[in-house]
């Protein structure tokens, strides 16, 4: 303990001599918050206020933080853990008063007292209320267990643990996931001490069984490090969630899970962070691409850069090894993403040791490289949590259906994070508490079992979301800002995504606008741009006098689209608030054309045929796509006169690298004569019914050659061996 206190309080020494503040003794932490606040530029849009609106008062060394409706009220309160390696603390609950305010001192307090690090929230037991898992940070000479469950009483923790692990050591993250995919969250532990002498621990996994949590890990890993942040996350969309670790001295690594059993050696790392003091990972799609992308911080007190960075995430699984963003944050100590300002689109929170809560907001084409919004005044800064707390209460509910894919059971809901999940549906019928898990703060599910019809997932969320910061301060309590985007009365919901779609081809959506303001207040609105790709039209395109009960709007939209295939082509829409042009929302679009995959050479024609001969002629057929695509093709259609014959008539899995197919056509002519006969073969693209080719085909038979003349044809019955070149060429 004493190695952490000495460090820190000659990091704060040096910082004060530096700002040139002296720390004056006061009697609420708002007043030292007061004393602490420097001179900064704040850019818009200003999301939040730029001091807390709320601070508790029973400030402590203060770690994990969570917000979660414990007492299911439809608020969500607040729980924060004391304690850290600095001195014995408790797990606190500020319940939400009901009206969107906390009380300034815990109305609830565990009886233990702990070195608690930081905690995570779920519904370990299944019975629809959420229970609380701690880690215990410890000191370089005290130890516990790594990892303690306060379980919930209908809306009151356990006042002493109900379960805790058997493993004694140091621990600073867990975090709930689904390992096997069974409904049911299992436990993640992050375990070492990172100050000298170093403690080296394996990392653990407790299981789930039937709402307990097991009595010994049935995962560790194979190796020793000092972990200090533990995140679940699929990283290769393979419906499994893989487990991802960062810590002191060692890059930041994943635990591929293959098919519910988690490799016990990382097979996939960072590359340039070996030196790294990294304490804190969250992830979530902030490029807009459907792929979620990994955040880590970097500490400098240990060697670290101090770098918060960004790894984006790749199309084929995984991260990339090196950051494509980073910003300098010193003791850089927390991330968390969240949609701040409304507009659809993840923005990036960051903490450190005696600096500000920064926001990063993003414009779709990626973070700025300085900050958005900060806070006026420093602390020391543990967690970052989102969630709307109030006073008013912004949410809305949302529907989303999942479809079966194969024995897929982890589903990610489009909003992160969300207030709660209300129902979910399997196949129409409601399944209980026990049989799904999710993350409010990353927005993902699991389900027990896979859906043979869909999965309906039924949830709150809110436009407006407030922001926690946890603080080690133990003379600065603990913050609450509230969002500022508390007038909006503009509401979109929907997006619009098209694949595969033929270039030309004419696609169709549609999304709902609605007046989320007061009641009888009437709303003017309008799409004021959209992509600049295609052709668009929108019905209707504006509306007048739209009120919260006449519900929402219908706008549909028909998209032509661009005449370049296999490319993907993303934008948005904006549509304001005629009255207010900073009240708005964004329609995400994304549109993928693909080119033919099918191409076909050759020609089918014949002249002078005999009525009733059979002819031959042939045609390729041969995949002209991407590299390594597959096409599947058969002939659909031929002239309806003939007798025809393909070989082949079809074909599977041809690639643009293989052979062209050669097919071998034969026909037997129709009876009649003198006559051209004209039509196509269509060969089709069996995946893609639009990417087809059509073969002309023409057949003539030859002129009757008949003289007409009975009495010369009676002459040659007569004489059957006479004149046998006009025999031929009469064809008697």
């Amino acid at each position: 303990m004493r190695d952490r206190l000495y460090r820190k309080a000659l990091i704060l020494a040096v910082m004060v001599l530096f700002v040139g503040a002296s720390v004056v003794p006061s009697l609420s932490s708002a007043k030292i918050m007061e004393n602490n606040i420097l001179s900064f530029s704040h850019s818009a849009p200003m999301v939040y206020s730029p001091t807390p609106d709320w601070i508790s008062n029973n400030p402590h060394y203060s770690t994990g933080a969570a917000l979660a409706d414990l007492d299911q009220d439809g608020w969500l309160d607040l729980i924060v853990a004391d304690g850290n390696d600095m001195a014995m603390g408790r797990v606190n609950v500020y319940y939400n008063n009901g009206d969107g305010t906390f009380p300034t001192t815990a109305n609830w307090q565990s009886d233990d007292l702990a070195y608690n690090g930081h905690l995570d929230v779920a519904d370990v037991n299944g019975d629809g209320w959420p229970d609380v898992a701690v880690s215990y940070l410890g000191t370089s000479n005290s130890f516990g267990p790594i990892a303690r469950l306060y379980l919930n009483n209908e809306g009151v923790l356990s006042s002493l643990a109900d379960w805790q692990s058997e493993v004694i050591g140091n621990s600073f993250g867990v975090d709930f996931g689904d390992i096997n995919n069974d409904g049911r969250p299992d436990l993640a532990v992050a375990t070492g001490w990172s100050y000298s002498p170093q403690h080296f621990y394996h990392n653990y996994i407790y299981l789930n069984i039937d709402g307990t949590l097991e009595s010994s890990a049935s995962w560790e890993s194979d190796d020793l490090f000092n972990y200090q942040g533990v995140l679940w996350v699929d990283a290769d969309n393979d419906g499994w969630m893989d487990l991802a670790f960062i810590g002191t001295g060692q890059e930041t690594k994943i635990y591929h899970n293959l098919g519910g059993m988690l490799e016990t050696t990382a097979s996939w790392h960072t590359s340039d962070s070996s030196t790294q003091d990294g304490i804190m990972l969250t992830v979530g799609n902030a490029t807009l691409d459907g792929i979620p992308d990994l955040f880590a911080t970097d500490n400098t007190q240990l060697g670290g850069s101090g770098l918060f960075k960004q790894y984006t995430g790749l199309e084929d699984g995984f991260f990339e090894t090196t950051y494509s963003w980073s910003y300098y944050g010193g003791y850089g100590s927390a991330v968390a993403l969240a949609d701040v300002n409304g507009d659809k689109k993840l923005d990036l929170a960051t903490g450190s040791w005696w600096g500000h809560t920064d926001i990063f907001i993003n414009d779709g084409s990626g973070l700025p490289t300085s900050p958005s919004w900060s806070s006026g005044g420093t602390s020391v800064v543990e967690k970052i949590v989102f969630g709307n707390v109030g006073p008013t209460l912004c949410e809305r509910t949302r529907t989303e259906y999942f479809y079966p894919d194969g024995n897929c059971k982890l589903f990610h809901l489009l909003h992160q994070p969300i207030q709660r999940i209300l129902n979910v549906y399997r196949d129409d019928v409601l399944i209980e508490p026990s049989e799904y898990t999710y993350s409010r703060e990353h927005g993902w599910i699991t389900v027990s079992n896979a859906p043979t019809q869909s999965i309906k997932v039924v949830y709150n969320y809110s436009r407006s979301i407030d922001m926690v910061v946890s603080n080690w301060d133990s003379n600065i309590g603990n913050y609450l800002y509230y969002n500022q985007i508390l007038d909006a009365d503009l509401d979109c919901d929907g997006s619009l995504s098209w694949s595969n779609i033929t270039p030309g081809e004419i696609v169709e959506g549609s999304f709902e606008v609605l007046n989320i303001g007061d009641p009888g207040l009437e709303l003017d609105w309008e799409i004021v741009s959209y992509p600049n790709w295609g052709t668009w039209t929108f019905s209707p395109e504006s509306g007048e006098g739209l009120t919260p009960e006449d519900g929402s709007v219908i706008v549909n939209v028909e998209v032509i689209a661009p005449y370049e295939r296999n490319n993907e082509f993303l934008g948005e829409i904006k549509v304001v608030n005629q009255e207010d042009p900073d009240d708005y929302c964004i329609i995400q679009s994304s549109l993928v054309t693909t080119g033919p995959n099918l191409e076909c050479d050759g020609s089918l024609i014949w002249t002078n045929v005999k009525p009733g001969a059979k002819v031959n002629g042939n045609f390729i057929v041969k995949n002209i796509g991407e590299s390594g695509s597959l096409l599947d093709w058969k002939v659909e259609s031929n002239p309806d006169w003939g007798d025809w014959t393909f070989t082949p008539q079809s074909g599977y899995d041809i690639t643009p690298e293989d052979e062209a197919v050669t097919v071998e056509v034969s026909v037997i002519a129709p009876e009649q004569g003198e006559t051209e006969f004209t039509g196509d073969v269509k060969v089709v693209n069996k995946e893609n019914p639009d990417d087809f080719e059509i073969i002309g085909v023409s057949l003539k038979t030859p002129r009757s050659r008949n003289l007409h003349n009975p009495l010369f044809l009676r002459f040659l019955e007569h004489f059957p061996n006479a004149f046998p070149v006009i025999r031929l060429l009469l064809g008697v």
